[in-house]
């Protein structure tokens, strides 16, 4: 009785586990539609209401995420940076937990674990608490949070080296170069400025952003004032075309600058790619993993079952796939008074996350193809000690199936990522007087057909200082 249980116990276990993933699909599909309607109060309540259901222990950084996400593009900036602020201590945390954690526990659907988060997406946290911050008037702060995304892109260098496609963010340092400039920070800036253009170069194949004019201008221009001449040299050297379109940037005495940032789109989302691999090739790679206690035992156990297997069997395992979110929105247009421009793309971040995960899909197929190997070498050992036990062959029939269909359902992909981020992030900046000001924002489609508009009003400027204002389109 207590086999028959147990097994029913592992069957309910694996089908709860296989409806999940496409439940968390319709979740933040309903999540993405209230962000949409710029409902974001009712997007922050169902965030609260799921939070048993899709933010347990082990996905307590997506709650952190999400809602500080939410309360960042919802102009709550406080309640955003609390959330923020843990998601970054939190994603520490479990850093440091899970390098020690690694080699005993391999056997473990990742599903099971914490989520850790994506290196880029710690970064986002820096920015988005950096604009925070510069929304709620507290520069000071801002240059904290630059600093702390300057550590944090050091940190991947020097623990990644070459390993990583994921170890700088063009968008990063030109933001942070945005706000160390506002603060006064010419020094800094100009080597964020520096850090971006380059950045941005070196990426131009893998991610395809175009190196924005008005970045090579102001870097120009705080090399300028920081009597840089040989650096502003090689910077024409290294970037003609860019050089050549230079136009010396500057504010007049009485003018200050407005920057729009347009949230653009959904991210991509993950979903399971099955792959079958003969049971021997996936034996192949126990051996490349490091195990020790529990898991080394169950490699153990299972290597005195692999004679009975042949090696032609198939062993089904299961990778991450990101996957375009649909969305019409493509591209905007900036209108003041006096002059338009459109918005440029400046970060692609389903980009990004294509590629990181693409960086180390070699190792995630390699421990997966252990994992599922010896999954399999220890369910071929319980549905042999089943059928011994049992009744009757149709008691051990149903126990061993159940025993086979459990091991499959439950070698799922782990999917979760930050599901409500845009998928990208596009740029106007506009010299203007101080003052106050207002601007409309034009939204167009895949066509070039205008899908909508938003009239922000009451921009202040002030002289000699940039006013940030954000937008967002997820439909």
């Amino acid at each position: 009785m207590k086999i028959k249980t147990n097994i029913v116990l592992l069957f309910l276990a694996a089908f709860a586990l296989a409806g999940c993933g496409a439940n968390r699909l319709t979740y933040y599909n309903t999540l993405n539609n209230y962000v949409a309607q710029k409902d974001y109060a009712a997007a922050s309540k169902q965030v609260e209401d799921n939070t048993a259901k899709f933010y347990g222990e082990n996905d307590l950084l997506l709650y952190y995420l999400d809602q500080g996400y939410l309360y960042h593009i919802g102009a709550d900036y406080n309640k955003s940076n609390l959330l923020l602020y843990e998601a970054s201590q939190l994603a520490k945390d479990l850093f440091t937990k899970s390098i020690s954690r690694e080699a005993s526990t391999f056997l473990i659907s990742d599903n099971m674990r914490p989520y850790y988060g994506e290196d880029f997406e710690q970064a986002l946290v820096h920015v988005f608490s950096a604009l925070n911050y510069i929304f709620l008037n507290k520069g000071e702060d801002a240059l904290v949070e630059a600093r702390a995304a300057d550590d944090f892109l050091k940190l991947l260098q020097t623990n990644y080296g070459n390993k990583n496609t994921y170890q700088e963010d063009a968008f990063v340092r030109y933001l942070m170069g945005l706000i160390y400039e506002n603060e006064g920070e010419t020094n800094d800036a100009f080597i964020s400025y520096r850090k971006a253009l380059y950045t941005y170069r070196d990426q131009q194949k893998s991610l395809g952003v175009p190196i924005p004019q008005e970045l090579f201008d102001s870097t120009i221009a705080t090399a300028a004032r920081l009597h840089f001449d040989s650096e502003k040299e090689e910077l024409f050297k290294d970037f003609p075309a860019l050089a050549e379109n230079y136009k010396q940037a500057g504010l007049a005495n009485s003018f200050g600058e407005i920057i729009v940032l347009h949230y653009n789109g959904r991210v991509p989302h993950k979903i399971d790619n099955i792959l079958e691999i003969a049971f021997n090739k996936a034996w192949g790679y126990v051996g490349a993993v490091q195990t020790e206690g529990e898991a080394a035992e169950s490699v153990s156990t299972a290597k005195t079952a692999i004679m009975s297997i042949a090696a032609n069997q198939q062993v089904v395992v299961a990778f991450p796939q990101y996957v375009p979110t649909n969305y019409a929105i493509t591209s905007s247009i900036i209108e003041l008074p006096d002059i338009s421009k459109p918005t440029e793309l400046v970060e692609d971040i389903g980009k990004i996350a294509v590629k990181s995960l693409n960086d180390r899909i070699g190792r995630i197929y390699a421990k997966a193809f252990a994992r599922a190997a010896v999954k399999y070498a220890l369910s071929r050992a319980a549905v042999r000690n089943i059928e011994k036990k049992a009744d009757n062959a149709l008691g051990a029939f149903l126990l061993s199936s159940t025993v086979k269909v459990a091991a499959a359902l439950t070698e799922k992909a782990d999917k979760r990522c930050w599901q409500v981020l845009p998928d990208t992030i596009r740029m106007a900046r506009f010299a203007v007087p101080a003052g106050i000001h207002e601007l409309k924002v034009n939204y167009f489609n895949r066509s070039s057909v205008k899908a909508a508009e938003d009239i922000i009003s009451n921009i202040t400027v002030k002289k000699g200082k940039k006013t940030f204002v954000l937008v967002q389109t997820n439909y």
